[in-house]
């Protein structure tokens, strides 16, 4: 009951210093909550799905006519399904993502991923079935495979096994209802279908994943060791098994085959990688996307808050130590022994951090109900879904309660009673050294986190800024459905008839989207090249209006050439204009300007070919599956936008389409990094707002104790701008001093964070002095707004008090 009684009584005499210590707290737990949310996402990847310990992706490394083999995390189907015979694999699943498809019930519509799994999939993959069968037969492959949500979605209900959808405009029964995947996992919720005999002997169509569960016991390490050469074996089998009599009698022995598949793959290789690992790899473009770097500054901050917070709990109870020695030795007088007294005084900070803490999950479930914080997250952060953590929080609470009443409760108990009782206790020279280098320390962290967020925001703009080689403002995208890809012409037509529409072209994919383009590798008795691809139509180079530097753009009469950018031509210096690229390839028509093709995460000087497909290829892949529209300067954006939907919508509207700018798209594509970019902002306000508290509340108590003596000065002659100078003078020092030390720190996280982009702006040189400008001014005025009190108060006041 005392330590409620003496921290109400503490409240009532310093309100405002109370009140603003509790905010700081109180933010400080729920920062400290949230970035674990995130941190407690990014380490549990993928470890939510059932038997994951046991579960492992198929990745290969091989070399196909190219000088820059890597690993992947496809594979060949006939490879996959040669694992089944390895007696320590329990099962293989085998998926191959295939889009979004459109889904039809009832007259309503509505898209959903869609992807090919191989008939027992699911037993590795995902556990007991929400309703009906998981599994597809040998003999029948038709059906499909959705999640708990979509049937939810799709008929109000999740017991739908049996009862039929529409997929792409064909009827589809649905066999089984899954329960859903976590978010934080690489298999994504969709419509699963069966593979049946697609590629089933297919050795050069790398467009599978393979996931393998192994039997429980086996050392998967000696495993792995020897999976490679076991693997080669298994392929070599199988291709011997599809090989008729007279190849066999042609070839002669078996080991012809595995000199066959060395000439044929080059170097082969597989391995089996926990897929509870999968995630900070990187060899999966589209799901491998944790960036250790990334967490391991999520995890600095979630400590430096706390730091920050502890140190401003520290110097407010230090700060009232000096007020408090006199009550607390008299209670020693009275009979009231240390230990106790000790405990009491300990036990004060502990309920007051356990209040914050309160306080904080109050302000977390808040924030839960505010969707527009949740994009600045991954996953979910309500309070319910993180229960270990809420009791991690309590547990730091404590300890930040503890540390923060050890040091205070030892120093006011130290003195003899009798001293105590007659001494006056203000700013020892020790406790101001003391309070003055944890300021330093709090200084530090917002200098710090000031210059850091300079860097990503130097960053964030020049990836929208920079130059792309192409008139990436004057773009606009669409995804064409499917009636409408048979339609390019009227479409185009009738979108030409628009004012302000200036080109019309078609493309196989979005410029400067995506990190994941289609890789052709080629070659012949002389030359090798490997290049990414993009299958257009004839107007596409002038529709996004990409140079030509060499030879001609494409025309209406060309079928199956390329135009390549500067870097291919860089790299190949055998090619000629209208020969072909390779003796047994497509000529090369052109030679455009070098323009970013995916992200500032990969480089744009890298080989890229334009290709308008023949007959052959067309059949092979569409280069109608984007719709560009490039619109005159000076246009209505958003206008100009509704008028091309409405146009589109003429032509066909089955399906509606969405027609969105390139920096939208571009925008999506950086998700990850801006909101990462968010976070840390966030996190750096509130260290900050801490910080000012922090100052805030000890210039309160530095003021209170030094009346007498601005009172003296005053009488003395000193003005209120000289009085601002003197309580201001420590804490330009100080604020110095902390930027010196955060500077180069900052530097080099931020440089460390620079090279997951290929791209990226340098550092510059004002970015440092702008920083600390920021923090100085915030720091000044804060110290100023308490200090123009005691500046301004009438000295006689302040001497007859004393």
């Amino acid at each position: 009951m005392d330590i409620f009684k003496n921290l109400m009584y503490m409240a009532r005499r310093f309100k405002t210093a109370t009140v603003l210590n509790l905010i700081g707290l109180t933010i400080a737990f729920a920062a400290f909550f949230l970035l674990m949310t995130q941190i407690d996402y990014s380490r549990s990847f993928n470890r939510a799905l059932q038997d994951s310990e046991r579960i492992y992706r198929l990745e290969t490394f091989i070399r196909i006519a190219t000088d820059t083999p890597e690993w992947i995390a496809n594979t060949t189907r006939p490879v996959a399904e040669a694992l089944d015979g390895l007696p320590e694999v329990e099962c293989v699943a085998i998926t191959m993502p295939n889009g979004v498809s459109k889904v039809e019930r009832d007259g309503q519509q509505w898209r959903a991923r869609r992807t090919y799994i191989s008939h027992n999939a699911m037993s590795v993959l995902t556990g007991e079935p929400v309703n009906g069968t998981l599994t597809f037969s040998d003999e029948d492959h038709s059906g499909c495979l959705i999640s708990a949500s979509m049937a939810q979605k799709f008929f109000g209900r999740t017991d739908v096994a049996g009862e039929m959808i529409k997929v792409d405009g064909k009827d589809q029964l649905v066999k089984g209802v899954y329960q859903n995947f976590p978010d934080n996992c690489n298999i994504h919720d969709a419509i699963f279908v069966d593979l049946g005999d697609m590629d089933k002997d297919n050795f050069g169509n790398y467009n599978f994943h393979t996931y393998v569960k192994i039997q429980s016991g086996v050392d998967t390490k000696a495993l792995m060791e020897r999976f490679s050469s076991t693997t080669k074996t298994l392929i070599v089998d199988a291709m011997y098994g599809m090989l008729s009599e007279a190849d066999i009698e042609e070839i002669g022995v078996k080991d012809k085959l595995a000199e066959m598949l060395e000439q044929r793959f080059g170097s082969l290789e597989c391995r089996l990688v926990p897929i509870t690992e999968t995630y900070f790899s990187g060899v999966d473009k589209e799901d491998d996307r944790g960036n250790a770097g990334i967490l391991f500054i999520l995890e600095l901050a979630s400590v430096l808050v706390l730091v920050v917070a502890a140190i401003n709990f520290l110097n407010f109870a230090l700060a009232e130590s000096p007020i408090r020695i006199k009550g607390v030795n008299t209670r020693r007088v009275l009979g009231e022994g240390l230990v106790s007294l000790c405990l009491k005084l300990v036990g004060e900070t502990i309920v007051m951090s356990l209040v914050a803490c309160a306080m904080s999950l109050v302000a977390v479930w808040l924030l839960a109900q505010w969707p527009l914080v949740g994009d600045m997250f991954q996953g979910s952060i309500a309070l319910s879904s993180h229960g270990s953590l809420i009791i991690l929080l309590v547990a730091v609470a404590c300890v930040v309660g503890l540390l923060a009443g050890i040091y205070p409760a030892r120093f006011m108990t130290s003195f003899e009673p009798a001293l105590a009782l007659k001494g006056s206790f203000g700013l020892t020279p020790g406790g101001r050294k003391l309070r003055t280098g944890l300021v330093c320390l709090q200084l530090f962290v917002s200098s710090l986190m000031a210059i850091y967020i300079g860097i990503l925001y130097l960053q964030s703009q020049y990836i929208y800024t920079s130059d792309y080689g192409f008139d990436k403002a004057e773009v606009v995208y669409a995804d064409m459905s499917v009636p409408l890809m048979s339609k390019t012409e009227t479409l185009r037509s009738q979108l030409l008839q628009l004012t302000g529409v200036e080109s019309v072209g078609f493309s196989s994919s979005a410029l400067a989207t995506s990190d994941i383009m289609t890789t052709w590798g080629r070659d012949d008795h002389d030359h090798t090249a490997k290049f990414s691809v993009m299958f257009v139509d004839h107007y596409y180079l002038q529709t996004m209006g990409i140079p030509i530097v060499e030879g001609r753009d494409f025309n209406e009469h060309d079928q199956g050439c390329y135009v390549i950018n500067q870097a291919a031509r860089q790299k190949w210096p055998w090619v000629e204009m209208d020969k072909k690229l390779l003796t047994n390839d497509y000529p090369v028509v052109g030679v455009c300007q070098n323009v970013r093709f995916t992200s500032t995460r990969m480089s744009s000087d890298a080989p890229l070919a334009f290709f308008v497909p023949d007959d052959e290829y067309r059949a092979w892949g569409s280069d109608a599956q984007i719709l560009n529209v490039r619109i005159a300067p000076g246009v209505n954006h958003r206008e100009m936008r509704e008028k091309i939907h409405d146009a589109i919508m003429q032509v066909d509207a089955t399906e509606d389409v969405q027609v969105r700018f390139v920096d939208e798209v571009i925008e999506g594509l950086y998700k990850e990094e801006n909101r990462f970019i968010h976070q840390v902002m966030a996190f750096s306000l509130v260290c900050l707002i801490i910080t000012l508290i922090g100052v805030f509340c000890l210039t309160m108590f530095e003021t209170e104790y030094r009346r007498k003596e601005i009172g003296i000065r005053k009488v003395f002659g000193s003005s209120s701008r000289e009085i601002l100078a003197l309580l201001s003078h420590r804490y330009i020092i100080v604020t110095f001093v902390a930027f010196l030390m955060a500077a180069p720190v900052a530097w080099y996280f931020g440089t460390e964070w620079l090279q997951n982009f290929a791209e990226r702006t340098p550092i510059y040189w004002w970015l440092f002095p702008l920083a600390l400008l920021l923090v100085g001014i915030a720091t000044l005025a804060t110290v100023a707004i308490q200090g123009w009190r005691a500046a301004t108060e009438n000295p006689i006041n302040s001497i007859k008090t004393e």
